[in-house]
């Protein structure tokens, strides 16, 4: 099977995103107080702020950055065909990162509370839900495909 230009769009796109996404976490210390400066006129992020929202910040990348690498890999399966166990592996793993994301954010709440931050556990908890089901999904399709590969 041939892979479609879209397909192509989307791999190359999830390419940019995980080198943003690399140089993002890398320079985000320096961002920060880029931040601060700018936005709110401070010298710098105030400590206590700054040793919760630094590690809580890169806590969430790394996880995401592990996300838009298991869908490079699904997108390079396409070709051959993506009803295949190891997407349904990939897809397992993705879901358990959005469920830690979610409580990730979730234990923000409790500490800095704000609206967006409890939209992003509800996004990630439903990504993650979605995740699972739609591994369930390609995980049927790949016992079907199994066994018609054996019938012929």
């Amino acid at each position: 099977m041939k892979e479609t230009l879209y397909c192509r769009m989307l791999r190359y796109a999830l390419y940019a995103v995980f080198v943003i996404g690399v140089f993002g976490t890398v320079s985000l210390p320096f961002m920060l107080d880029t931040y601060a400066r700018v936005v709110h006129g401070l010298g710098a992020v105030p400590d206590e702020y700054r040793t919760f929202i630094l590690p809580f910040l890169i806590m969430v990348a790394l996880p995401c950055l592990w996300i838009v690498l298991e869908m490079i890999r699904m997108l390079h399966s396409i070709p051959k065909g993506p009803f295949v166990m190891r997407n349904v592996h990939a897809l397992y793993r993705t879901g358990i990162l959005f469920l830690a994301l979610s409580v990730a954010f979730i234990v923000k709440c409790f500490v800095f509370f704000t609206f967006l931050t409890l939209f992003c556990a509800f996004l990630f908890t439903g990504a993650g839900l979605f995740s699972f089901t739609l591994a369930a999904l390609i995980k049927q399709a790949a016992v079907f495909r199994e066994e018609n590969e054996l019938t012929i």
